[in-house]
């Protein structure tokens, strides 16, 4: 499995000490960042979907009770008047009895935690599925918020905003929320005392609303394989039976099938300092089969039986069962999970250019108090933070007038150059905090802050979208650009140190007004993307023609003083060329690509050629060998190669054939993934378009080397290293890879007969890792089969025709007895198309044919040879391989 997080893996260059950072792999959130600092991760406090965890319904009776916590039952009047935690809940469809058997559970979950910000729940009384009795999430996460100390953990919305004393939330979001089964058998008493068949609401209202306020994380099980994107703060604090670990990367890399193993053997615990102090490090549900919404972010139930004190977070409830308390464990866990803490919080500067005295500030909040002095800020000048690097380390001074406010001012003499730096407190029970926190290894992560004049352009990482623009969809060219810049100097929103960015243009050599890009967040299924910059460059209606050229560059200026430019490309102009495809629709196309100029005019797009590499010994579609890595904003690129000729479907389905000949030697997605999922990383697809091009559509799903053994067993065969942590696959295509695809180009929704398509072939990569490339060849649309030729009077027994050998490589022999003395006979060949490749006249002795026939100029594939002989026409397949 990779993971597809580059911009954490840049912005964590060089800022974390101690052990290494976990080596994810990436792809959608680029190399370059706005510099390798971490405020700028935390900055963009990536928002992830929350799926839910769910509770069942066992169908036994059980017959415990576990009474709420004593201190809740003897003040509970006094905590719902003024509870260490606010809920505020929003019942949807909520009968009275159960909105009061929620609330109950609510209210001992605000007696046991404290938060200075309001949790609001969302909670709806709704049909579910059958046994199941809730289901509960996070109504929203974060990862790298002010004052958490796992730097690059997720956090449920309501512990990261306890974490940072501040509302952290979008307005008018929920913090938490779940949903219960109106249809259940529900006991609403809060007396702990459910009769046989009847499953306690308060016990799973307490139940679930313990998953949306952290017993909850984001480790992804396939079949055969683990990994995370990022990790869930109960994740940091999984490990298994000998104490290992489960984030460690060394003994379980991420995206492993070592690391499944670990969380299906049955042999998973949650550990933490605080849970190992007081009830022991607890088991946790990890059995063989891994089971969606029950595996690991719940407890053994043979281990912690009903009755048991910890028994809260098993995955089933029973009838007759009620408990009312989180129990030791949970509670323990919950500290460790930073419910209770020292919130160091600290707003990071950004750069500048003023040589003056720097002020580094932090606020110190802490749910037990901290050791005197314990406050300390440490800063490195200059040099790059390594795990050997000395930071200097200072004593800050408590700000006049207030009582947890701290200040280090560094005096403008020692501020010039780099500043690498982090604050750190300690709580009285002997835990250590600090800001930021620390990566997956236990490695310090650190703040950067630059002083000093600037005299570094902003960097532009663009890809022209299209190089080819067919005419009919030309009603404009969409222009997306990354630009960032080295130096956070204070700018408009988010666009960090950037102060314009625009496009100059040509048509024809004719400039027209540049436009402006506008900053935007690029969002996709899995993530925000920002610095990205955009617009279109609009053309009237039917005012570009075949042949026209567009022309183009990117201009980016930053905020520094100096307005430093950087131009892309750096010299002359992206060029995108205009064609049009032909007017005419056809019901069928076959090329065979043997004449290679001819056929290159048939087709357009990028990074596709008819060519003949070595050791081939016919032309044929092939993209570049080997093909380039995506490098567009997102670090993709799609090649494409368009068909100009139309394709009107056919009517008969068994007629609306598409067919060639592939080598396909693409990078291979993870096992198990599918065309549309994340791990599926390069994959080749063909396309159509009913709109000339605007939009297109997928025939059939894309594929990759996985489709094929052989071409799997070829692309793993030579390997070279590429990107970090990244492998390429540095096998060459070989004529005896090619393998036959055939589909129908009717796909329900998508096309249908009748309707007349563009088509085209795509190549489509990421950034990390690529290979050879794909070869189309015998290219068949909608093109019937030969028919079977028969003789025009009966064949005798004497009239023998064969061929040999078959296959052949440079020529073969032609072998017939004729039926009559004395006739003449013509051989022709044909291609699997229908059409005609050579004729060739044979020596005719009596009434036999023996005669040696050159096919070395032929290109490998599939032949016909028709022998006719008066008015006789006999036909045999001969397949020539070289």
């Amino acid at each position: 499995m990779r993971l597809h997080y580059s911009f954490w893996l840049g912005a964590l260059a060089g800022l974390s000490l101690g052990s290494p950072v976990v080596a994810q792999k990436a792809q959608s959130l680029g190399q370059k960042t706005i510099h390798t600092a971490y405020e700028n991760f935390a900055l963009q406090q990536r928002l992830l979907a929350a799926d839910r965890i769910v509770c069942y319904g066992s169908g036994k009776n059980m017959f415990t009770r576990i009474p709420a916590p004593a201190a809740f039952l003897k003040n509970r009047n006094a905590r719902i008047a003024a509870p260490t935690a606010k809920f505020i809940v929003t019942y949807n469809n909520f009968t009275p009895e159960a909105q009061k058997a929620f609330q109950y559970a609510v209210d001992i979950w605000a007696s046991l935690l404290k938060s200075d910000v309001p949790i609001y729940v969302n909670a709806s009384w709704s049909k579910l599925g059958a046994n199941v009795l809730g289901s509960a999430r996070p109504g929203d996460l974060r990862i790298g918020s002010d004052g958490t100390q796992k730097a690059f953990g997720i956090y449920p919305i309501a512990l990261a905003e306890k974490i940072a004393r501040r509302p952290l939330n979008r307005d008018g979001n929920a913090d938490l929320a779940a949903n219960f089964n109106r249809d259940g058998n529900w006991y609403y008493g809060l007396d702990g005392n459910p009769p046989a068949n009847e499953y306690d609401l308060a016990t799973v209202v307490l139940h679930e609303l313990a998953h949306g306020l952290g017993f909850y994380g984001y480790l992804d099980v396939s079949t055969t394989a683990a990994g995370y994107d990022f990790a869930g703060v109960f994740d940091h604090f999984l490990e298994n039976k000998s104490g290992q670990k489960i984030l460690d990367q060394t003994a379980f890399p991420n995206g492993s099938s070592k690391l499944y193993q670990q969380l299906t053997g049955n042999s998973l615990y949650f550990n933490g300092p605080i849970v190992e102090k007081t009830s022991g490090k607890a088991k946790l549900y990890a059995p063989s089969t891994y089971q969606a919404g029950s595996s690991i972010y719940h407890t053994d139930e043979n281990i912690y039986p009903a009755g048991d004190a910890n028994s809260l977070m098993t995955p089933v409830v029973g009838a007759a069962e009620a408990i009312h308390s989180p129990g030791p464990f949970v509670l323990a866990a919950f500290k460790d999970m930073e419910w209770t803490t020292t919130s160091v919080l600290h707003t990071s500067l950004q750069d500048q250019e003023d040589v003056k005295d720097v002020v580094f500030r932090a606020r110190i909040l802490s749910d037990t108090a901290i050791v005197p002095s314990s406050v300390r800020f440490y800063y490195l000048k200059g040099a790059t933070a390594t795990a050997s690097s000395v930071f200097t380390e200072v004593t800050p001074t408590l700000v006049a007038g207030t009582t947890n406010e701290y200040a280090y001012t560094l005096p403008a003499a020692q501020v010039q150059g780099t500043i690498r730096y982090y604050f750190q407190a300690q709580d009285v029970s002997g835990r250590t905090f600090t800001n930021p926190g620390k990566n997956y290894t236990g490695g310090q992560v650190i703040y950067r802050i630059t002083v000093g004049p600037d005299n570094v352009p902003p960097s532009i990482t663009h890809n022209p979208p299209i190089k080819v623009l067919l005419t009919t969809a030309a009603d404009s060219l969409p222009i997306y650009a990354k630009v960032t810049d080295d130096r956070s100097l204070t700018g408009t929103g988010n666009k960090r140190g950037i102060d314009t960015v625009y496009v100059e243009y040509q048509i024809n050599g004719v400039a027209k007004p540049p436009i402006a890009l506008k900053y935007t967040v690029q969002r996709t299924d899995t993530q925000d993307i920002d610095s990205v910059y955009t617009n279109r460059i609009l053309f009237a209606a039917n005012s570009l023609k075949a042949g026209d050229k567009i022309s183009y560059r990117i201009v980016a200026r930053d905020l520094s003083k100096n307005r430093n430019q950087t131009i892309s490309p750096a010299t002359g102009f992206y060029e995108v060329v205009v064609v049009a495809p032909q007017t005419t629709a056809r019901s069928q196309y076959g090329n065979t690509f043997a004449d290679a100029t001819a056929s290159a005019s048939d087709f357009a797009g990028t990074n596709f050629s008819i060519a003949q590499p070595a050791g081939f010994t016919s032309p044929a579609i092939h993209t570049d060998h080997p093909y380039a890595n995506g490098a567009d904003f997102k670090f993709e690129t799609d090649y494409t190669y368009t068909l100009l000729t139309p394709i009107k479907i056919k009517t008969n389905p068994d007629s609306a054939t598409f067919q060639f000949d592939e080598i396909v030697l693409v990078e291979p997605g993870d096992a198990g993934s599918v065309f549309g999922d994340a791990a599926f990383y390069d994959y080749v697809v063909v396309e159509g378009s009913k709109n000339g091009g605007k939009t297109w559509l997928p025939f059939v799903d894309g594929y990759d080397s996985n489709d094929n053994a052989d071409w799997l067993k070829a692309y793993n065969s030579s390997t070279a290293p590429g990107a970090p942590n990244e492998t390429n696959s540095t096998a060459v295509g070989t004529p005896s890879l090619f393998k036959t695809r055939k589909f129908s180009m009717q796909n329900g929704a998508r096309f249908s007969a009748g309707e007349t398509v563009l088509v085209r072939f795509r190549l489509h990569a990421d950034q990390l890792a690529h290979g050879w490339g794909w070869a189309v060849d015998n290219l068949q649309i909608q093109v019937p089969p030969p028919p079977p030729i028969l003789a025009t009077e009966p064949i005798s027994a004497a009239g023998a025709f064969s061929v040999y050998p078959n296959p052949a490589r440079s020529s073969v022999r032609i072998a017939a007895q004729l039926d009559h003395m004395g006739q003449e006979a013509g051989l022709t060949i044909s291609n699997v198309s229908g059409q005609s490749i050579r004729q060739v006249s044979l020596t005719v002795k009596g009434a036999a044919v023996d005669e040696q026939i050159d096919i070395s100029q032929l290109p490998t594939g599939l032949y016909f040879m028709h022998l006719k002989s008066g008015d006789t026409v006999q036909t045999k397949k001969v397949m020539v391989v070289h």
